[in-house]
Parts: C-alpha cells; sequence; structure tokens
C-alpha cells in the first residue's frame, strides 16, 4: 500500500495508479499549431524517480520514500476529434523503499488507459487495479496534464488555464504555464515550459497548506510528446498522514544511445 501511495503522488507521466472516474477539467482552447501528434501503435518508454520526504504526524521522526520505475506508453488509437489514447504498462522491475527498506508487492502491474486531450488536459484515465476510495490518486490527471496556449506564443510568454479543483467539488484554480524556448535534450529539439499551480486539497485549508505543484517539462517540439519533465509537490495528498510532505519527480523518455541504462539527474534525486 505504501509504495502504491508513493507512486500516485507525482506520477507526471506515471499513471498506473490514477483514479477510475476521475473529474474532467475545464477544457483549454487549442493554440495554433501546438498539437499533440502521435501515431497509432507507437511505443514510446520512459523511466521514473520518486522521492518524497516528510514527517511522521506525531513530529518525531523523518520519513523518506523513493521509487524507480520505467514503463512502456503504447499509442492505442486516436479519434476523429483529436483524443489521443494510450496504454501504459509498468515494469515488472520497480523498485520502491520506505526509509532504505524494499517495499514490495505480489501484483502484477496492469495496463492502464489514459486520455489526451487537444487543450493538453488528461481527461480520462482508466486503472483496474486502482483502489477507487484512494482520495489521493485524484489530482494525478492536473499535474499529468500540460495545457497548451491559448494563442500563439514565443519564449517568455505566460499563458493562464482555468483548471477545475480535482479534490473540491464545483471549485476552480488557474494554472500558470511560461514557454520558456527550445532545448536541446536526449538529442532532441523541445519546448521547454515551466508550470506553476496551487489549490486547497481539503475544505478549509489556508493557502500555506494548499496543494502546491511546480514543474518544468520539455515536449518533442515536433510533435508536442513528452520528453522529460522534473517536478516538485509540496502538501501532496497521501492515503495515509505526513507531515510537512515534499515530493519530488523525475521523469524522462528512454532514448536508444542516450539515456539506455539510467538517468544521472534521476539517479542523483534519489540518494
Amino acid at each position: 500500500a505504501i509504495a502504491s501511495a508513493l507512486i500516485a503522488l507525482v506520477a507526471v507521466a506515471e499513471p498506473h495508479l490514477a483514479p477510475t472516474h476521475a473529474q474532467t477539467p475545464v477544457p483549454a482552447q487549442v493554440a495554433p499549431g501546438w498539437t499533440f501528434e502521435h501515431k497509432k501503435g507507437e511505443v514510446l518508454r520512459y523511466r521514473t524517480y520518486i522521492v518524497v520526504a516528510a514527517r511522521t504526524p506525531d513530529d518525531t521522526g523523518d520519513v523518506k520514500l523513493t521509487v524507480r520505475s520505467s514503463s512502456k506508453n503504447t499509442t492505442k488509437d486516436i479519434t476523429a476529434d483529436g483524443l489521443v489514447i494510450w496504454e501504459q504498462l509498468d515494469d515488472a522491475g520497480g523498485v520502491a523503499k520506505l526509509n532504505g527498506m524494499a517495499v514490495t508487492s505480489d501484483e502484477a502491474p496492469k495496463p492502464v488507459t489514459v486520455t489526451l486531450a487537444k487543450s493538453g488536459l488528461i481527461v480520462k484515465r482508466v486503472n483496474p487495479a486502482a483502489d477507487p476510495s484512494d482520495m489521493s490518486q485524484k489530482a494525478l490527471p492536473i499535474l499529468s496534464s500540460w495545457p497548451v496556449p491559448p494563442v500563439g506564443v514565443k519564449p517568455g510568454d505566460t499563458w493562464k488555464t482555468a483548471l477545475a479543483n480535482p479534490m473540491l467539488k464545483n471549485k476552480f484554480f488557474t494554472a500558470t504555464s511560461t514557454l520558456v524556448g527550445n532545448e536541446s535534450v536526449l538529442g532532441i529539439d523541445c519546448l521547454k515550459v515551466q508550470l506553476t499551480m496551487s489549490f486547497p486539497a481539503v475544505y478549509g485549508a489556508t493557502e500555506p497548506e494548499f496543494l502546491q505543484h511546480t514543474a518544468t517539462y520539455w515536449l518533442d517540439a515536433k510533435t508536442r510528446q513528452l520528453v522529460r519533465t522534473s517536478a516538485v509537490t509540496k502538501n501532496p495528498v497521501f492515503p495515509f498522514t505526513l507531515k510537512n510532505a515534499e515530493a519530488r519527480a523525475f521523469v524522462s523518455r528512454i532514448v536508444s544511445g542516450q539515456n539506455d541504462m539510467s538517468d544521472p539527474e534521476g539517479e542523483k534525486l534519489l540518494k
């Protein structure tokens, strides 16, 4: 259970523990030329590193949770209205640790179906292994999204996106995105974007208690498919109580001849 909760925290590109029925975000307008190009049957592989640092509820000790995993993403369909549907299957060799001790599971990974809209928002995730009572997973669609700009943008431009709060019904917040510019990552010309969002995960939360998510992500400049992301989430939602929690994630596409075995930035994160 601990390993499942950990992976669910900031699974930017690892949606295998996402909720079966996630609240659909408010669609964003599609920007001219900012489209996601996938090919049916295409397979991409990703490697994910996650570390969560926190204190016990009584503040008497430290808690450190880590995950190293990899997955295969297969584009299953592209609908007439532009929805991209892919299936993600985690490899069996993922490693989770709690304060240095391995956390194991007897369950074999099951494929998860993810739907990406033209807006860059994840609008649906179907996970046959998800526990629908686990509220910690409800934020995943928002944290895994890449809101597109409403108009053409140039480096330095910022845009706002109205999103439905996934934790509180009929509540909304605004995410802020900034196009930093072009940057080569793993030999791929990428668009580098910074994203910030903050929203209450429970009623009555004060602003310092909000879930605060900051991410930098790189999209293939030609296809807009994810190449890499680095994210920090403060006050993430857990199915159990922790104090002063902060989650960090590093996700990278696995490119032959570039990072076949590991990613130095991800390995550094887990130390």
